[in-house]
């Protein structure tokens, strides 16, 4: 079972606390939790038994709940939760003023609390509600293989840009592989575009440095955002 996070968003003077989690391949799926105040607002659960079934890593789930886990945050930022939250407050009671002769209620009830369904909750209330607004979709690089680059030696490999919620392939992205260093100057030394179907075949020779350290920054550019992946650098023993 992989560790899984724990985020807290402050938004409109309200904390609120988001946990996602793997419930392990025993019981395949990735489960989110909004709270406040220790309530909870909403709950997501993503099933992956079929794509266990075929075989996966850790580095795979580990992915696919940080994309979750995004999706959440993205949501109490753009308000999604605003009245669910407020709903927990107690309605006040109106008061009756001197200069008016309107009766008033002996008891006024308090709203329902808005119902939320766990099994589409996030499913089809909160990424349709994201999907539907073009500026919440943003790029998202993922390298497809696990690399380790030496200093000195040839790379190669398949990087991929996808859209955050959608997953859909980012065509004609910029990929930009950089060496930073703590005794040289950045370098780039590789420049190139995603195909059709997002992803690109990065070739390219890391340098040769004899002291210090160094990583490298592979990113991604495109019309709906950026992002970039990190790598050190490590030197043949």
């Amino acid at each position: 079972m992989i560790t899984g996070f724990n985020t807290d968003i402050k938004h409109n003077e309200k904390v609120y606390h988001i946990q996602t989690e793997d419930k392990g391949l025993q019981n395949p799926y990735i489960e989110s939790l909004v709270y406040v105040g220790g309530e909870i607002l909403a709950s997501k659960k993503t099933s992956y038994a079929e794509q266990a079934g075929a075989g996966v890593d850790e580095k795979w789930i580990g992915s696919l709940m940080e994309q979750q886990h995004r999706t959440m945050i993205a949501a109490i930022k753009r308000g999604r939760f605003d009245v669910v939250a407020d709903v927990t407050k107690s309605t006040p009671r109106p008061t009756l003023s001197t200069h008016t002769l309107t009766p008033v209620p002996t008891r006024v009830e308090p709203p329902p609390p808005l119902a939320i369904d766990e099994e589409r909750t996030l499913d089809q209330v909160i990424i349709d509600y994201l999907a539907s607004e073009a500026e919440s979709e943003h790029l998202e690089l993922s390298l497809m293989s696990s690399t380790e680059f030496y200093a000195g030696l040839p790379v190669e490999l398949r990087v991929a840009a996808k859209k955050s919620l959608s997953q859909n392939p980012i065509a004609a992205a910029a990929i930009e592989v950089k060496v930073i260093s703590t005794v040289e100057p950045p370098r780039v030394i590789f420049r190139g575009k995603t195909a059709a179907d997002g992803t690109t075949v990065v070739r390219c020779t890391i340098p040769q440095f004899a002291e210090g350290t160094a990583a490298i920054i592979i990113s991604a550019a495109s019309p709906i955002g950026n992002d970039e992946v990190k790598q050190l650098v490590k030197r043949k023993k």
